[in-house]
């Protein structure tokens, strides 16, 4: 089983996902945006640009550890970049698109506000398969897969791109799975995962290659001033239940001989 985290291996054992169509790419990366709370709009955010233009301009010569410091977290908090002397701003939604790896004006049509929300709430396809290429090599008759939170699948549609066959797939996700090559269990409450049924898909699979997922976060999120209640908030919580998970894999798959 995978259980260390792709992203940190070797970039040399990774393989160059090719662009799709540009069809094939409306397809593969419309994920179902999930907004629950408000991003600030750009006029507040153009008053922090000038709390930040003063902090420099009072300090004399090179700025105390205190401003830098200052300047450094307010920067990395809001995603602004330098744009002149002593001025930062916040980046648009089409240099995030570029970042991203969206196609030029992917979320155009919406007010400024819900472009922030959409792209702050996504990822791309083929940014995923990156750092997931490093299994191409290594499972070329394809994978067992465990994914937990699947949501609209990402994960296996980014193994589908880089041609890593799935051979059995257990989507534990209250929403109705993707649809996908190999056998195909859904398993809606991740919370009713048990050490049971945990041994009773490791039986039929053989065991799982690869555990992957990524629980809610609205409630971690540093750019979530409403209600950040971290790990006390019901959805947050499950990140525990992830981790229980994940070693009952690791447990059962050690002894299921």
């Amino acid at each position: 089983m995978i259980k260390h985290f792709p992203q940190n291996t070797d970039c040399a054992f990774r393989n160059v996902v090719s662009p799709s169509s540009h069809s094939e790419k409306e397809r593969l990366t419309s994920p179902r945006y999930d907004c629950q709370f408000d991003v600030l709009s750009f006029p507040f955010r153009a008053k922090l640009t000038d709390k930040v233009k003063k902090a420099l301009e009072l300090s004399k010569g090179e700025p105390s550890p205190e401003v830098k410091k200052y300047v450094i977290e307010q920067c990395k908090k809001w995603n602004s970049v330098w744009v002149g002397r002593n001025k930062v701003a916040p980046l648009e939604p089409d240099e995030m698109e570029q970042l991203m790896g969206f196609p030029c004006h992917r979320s155009r049509g919406f007010s400024r506000t819900a472009r922030y929300k959409t792209l702050g709430n996504s990822f791309q396809v083929d940014t995923v398969a990156h750092h997931l290429s490093v299994l191409k090599n290594m499972f070329p008759s394809g994978m067992n897969v465990l994914s937990l939170f699947s949501r609209i699948g990402g994960a296996e549609v980014a193994l589908h791109r880089l041609g890593i066959p799935l051979n059995y797939v257990v989507s534990v996700e209250i929403l109705p799975p993707p649809t996908c090559q190999g056998h195909l269990i859904q398993f809606t409450d991740v919370q009713e995962v048990i050490a049971d049924k945990v041994e009773q898909w490791i039986r039929s699979c053989g065991g799982f290659d690869l555990v992957i997922g990524g629980s809610p976060c609205h409630n971690l999120a540093g750019g979530n001033r409403v209600s950040r209640h971290g790990h006390e908030e019901e959805n947050s919580s499950l990140s525990f239940d992830y981790f229980r998970i994940l070693n009952l894999v690791e447990f059962k798959m050690r002894n299921q001989h």
